[in-house]
């Protein structure tokens, strides 16, 4: 069965949205009621009532049954929001609408689906992050990788010529965990000794891109990374000059990348 990361992803990259979730308990300025027919699994086009409870970085649109999630999932949206503000060093400059939604399978399946959602929810016709509050497992997670694809389109707009790679890659670094699958796949990579050379401007996926910022973390500390992006969205191709910053050339990255994946991943 596919996991709720998964879903997510494949939904985000289906329907070419962004879907931010969180929220947050300081700075509530209250809630304004706003009445709309719901389509879908959303009752039916019978009429419901949403509401949107302001916080410090976020709008968030609920039915009123949900009222009870919302202090807990402003802490998880909250914390989610310093982590990666921390690490990419950058606040957001407007606020972000947060949807919630009951399940997973509540999710849109398409475009139409998603437009007739958020106009249902009264939130700005503008990028949205849809939260399903079942199942709570990995919520957490999702919260930090949907967060920071809006903090990347931001801060490395996909017209700025990054590598295709870097916007999941980015995604799944900042949540600090690895799903059992990729892990499979480093193991048996790390153990055949399959390992890319990335430093030359090697096309990576999102594996391989998602492993190379979690060595350049580990190598050289966040801010290490923050000048590998910048060179990266700098360098109209990759290549020795977004190692510049790290004083070291494509062979010694190369190098130094493969035996951080045979120790990182070694299965025994």
């Amino acid at each position: 069965m596919m996991s709720a990361m998964a879903r997510n992803r494949l939904l985000l990259l289906a329907l070419n949205l962004i879907w931010v979730m969180t929220g947050s308990l300081g700075a509530q300025t209250g809630w304004v009621l706003i009445n709309h027919r719901l389509a879908g699994n959303h009752g039916g086009g019978s009429p419901a009532s949403w509401m949107v409870r302001a916080t410090d970085h976020f709008d968030i649109y609920y039915e009123r049954q949900h009222e009870r999630a919302l202090d807990e999932i402003a802490r998880e949206a909250e914390r989610a929001y310093a982590r990666v503000s921390f690490d990419l060093k950058h606040e957001l400059a407007a606020r972000v609408p947060l949807i919630l939604v009951q399940t997973d399978r509540e999710l849109p399946q398409d475009r139409r689906q998603a437009s007739e959602l958020v106009r249902a929810s009264g939130a700005p016709d503008r990028d949205h992050v849809l939260l399903a509050l079942e199942p709570s497992d990995g919520r957490a997670v999702l919260l930090v990788h949907e967060l920071t694809h809006q903090f990347e389109f931001e801060m490395i707009p996909l017209s700025s010529g990054v590598p295709a790679w870097v916007h999941e890659a980015l995604s799944d670094h900042e949540t600090g965990t690895w799903t059992p699958s990729d892990l499979v796949r480093l193991r048996d990579a790390a153990a055949a000794g399959v390992i890319p050379t990335v430093a030359g401007g090697a096309p990576l996926d999102r594996l391989w891109g998602h492993a190379v910022l979690d060595f350049v973390a580990a190598e050289y500390g966040t801010q290490g990374m923050r000048r590998y992006l910048t060179a990266l969205r700098n360098s109209a191709q990759p290549s020795d000059s977004v190692l510049a910053p790290f004083g070291i050339t494509a062979s010694d990255f190369d190098r130094a990348f493969q035996t951080y994946v045979r120790t990182r991943f070694n299965d025994r």
